[in-house]
């Protein structure tokens, strides 16, 4: 497990370093925010149709050997990036970046199949959390690499510092890391399958549907997000710099999160009513955000977001954990990773076109409608467990 989880950190640090220079690089190079929007959403459109195939290797061939595939591409892409110098180049080496956008949903699958359902909420968080040290330590990086040079840094130096670190993280993988076994309580299990999975199964559960809704929706946030700090730091006179500090920040809240509270509220409260609770702290955060944008201190109301965003994403990913067919962990890993992705796609597009059109604002008006859309289906699924064990059946075998 600790060698996973050092795998992700290490890897989450280039993926991190690089996303706060992306605005500022773009526009160096003619983008418009629109374009910049979709400079973001490259690396995770590829991915879409990256992640199940990573996924479905790995069911075959072991984690390891696909977790080492996945991140040495992710070196040699970040290295490619350190080369372009156009923004057609930046378009392409982003997009090969998401080729091999597929370690996290392996990590996932490696949890899901060595973990007790009891403790699997835990485990993903410590998955979600060696994420959020990596994309606490990346930005930092980032301002290193930016400050005092905004207008003209020169992006060479941190791209192949972010290649060096994933390849390090590959290594990690080959020589120290050894595929999964079971746990006893576990119902999934590595191996070739024997069959098929049902997945007209999925199509015909509205719950399961609306759980695969729930992630997308997630990643809708998460990305938009990411793309309108920077635009909401320049509106209040923020540099390059001090927008990747203030990403370190939040990636503290994400950190304490994952490594803290899911566990603690899963266990006190259920992966339900978790759910609905850090939606509506979410919900009311992004509120006193949009009120109190103006402000430089308005970034107090995002802190909260970040304690509460991880809290209900992490707490999804579990419940899709539970649902996994025999022999198919790895897949259907990846197909909520890529679910995710497509969120995270809209999300910044979205973002970039309405920046373009109304500033950063209009977007942020339109997460609070996404999460209520969260905790009215959380507080849908807690009435639910109110009266049966659990709140979606599981996929079943064919």
């Amino acid at each position: 497990m600790f060698v996973v989880l050092a795998a992700v950190l290490i890897n989450a640090i280039p993926v991190s370093l690089v996303l706060p220079m992306l605005p500022y690089l773009g526009t160096n190079y003619g983008a418009t925010p629109f374009e910049v929007s979709v400079l973001f959403t490259l690396m995770p459109l590829v991915g879409i149709i990256g992640n199940p195939l990573w996924g479905r290797v790995s069911d075959k061939l072991g984690r390891r050997t696909a977790m080492t595939c996945t991140l040495a591409g992710t070196a040699v892409a970040f290295m490619a990036f350190a080369f372009a110098n156009s923004l057609w180049a930046l378009f392409l080496t982003r997009a090969l970046q998401g080729v091999f956008h597929g370690s996290n949903s392996i990590a996932l699958a490696y949890m899901a199949e060595t973990t007790a359902p009891k403790d699997r909420a835990k485990s993903m968080g410590y998955v979600f959390g060696s994420m959020g040290a990596g994309l606490a330590i990346g930005p930092s990086l980032g301002g290193f690499f930016m400050t005092g040079h905004e207008a003209d840094f020169d992006h060479f130096l941190a791209c192949m510092v972010a290649g060096g670190l994933s390849l390090a993280a590959a290594l990690v993988v080959f020589f120290l890391m050894k595929d999964a076994k079971k746990d006893p309580a576990v119902a999934t299990s590595p191996g070739k399958p024997k069959s098929k999975p049902d997945f007209r199964a999925i199509v015909r559960s509205p719950a399961l549907l609306i759980l695969a809704a729930m992630i997308f929706a997630s990643g809708f946030k998460f990305n938009a997000e990411q793309l309108l700090y920077p635009f909401w730091g320049m509106s209040v006179g923020w540099t390059a710099s001090q927008t990747s500090y203030f990403y370190s920040l939040l990636s503290v809240g994400f950190l304490l999160t994952s490594f803290g509270l899911v566990g603690f509220f899963t266990k006190r409260f259920g992966d339900e009513k978790t759910v609905l609770i850090a939606a509506v702290v979410d919900f009311a955060s992004i509120l006193l955000f949009i009120t109190f944008a103006g402000s430089a201190y308005a970034f107090l109301f995002l802190m909260f977001v970040s304690f509460a965003a991880p809290l209900w994403g992490t707490v999804l990913a579990s419940v899709i954990s539970r649902h996994a067919t025999e022999g198919y962990s790895g897949m259907i890993q990846g197909i909520s990773t890529s679910t995710q992705l497509a969120g995270r796609i809209v999300g910044t597009l979205l973002a970039g076109a309405l920046i373009q059109q109304f500033g950063f604002r209009a977007m942020y008006v339109v997460i609070a409608v996404v999460l209520t859309f969260i905790i009215a289906q959380a507080w849908r699924f807690m009435a639910e467990s109110a009266t049966r064990q659990h709140s979606v059946k599981p996929i079943p075998k064919p």
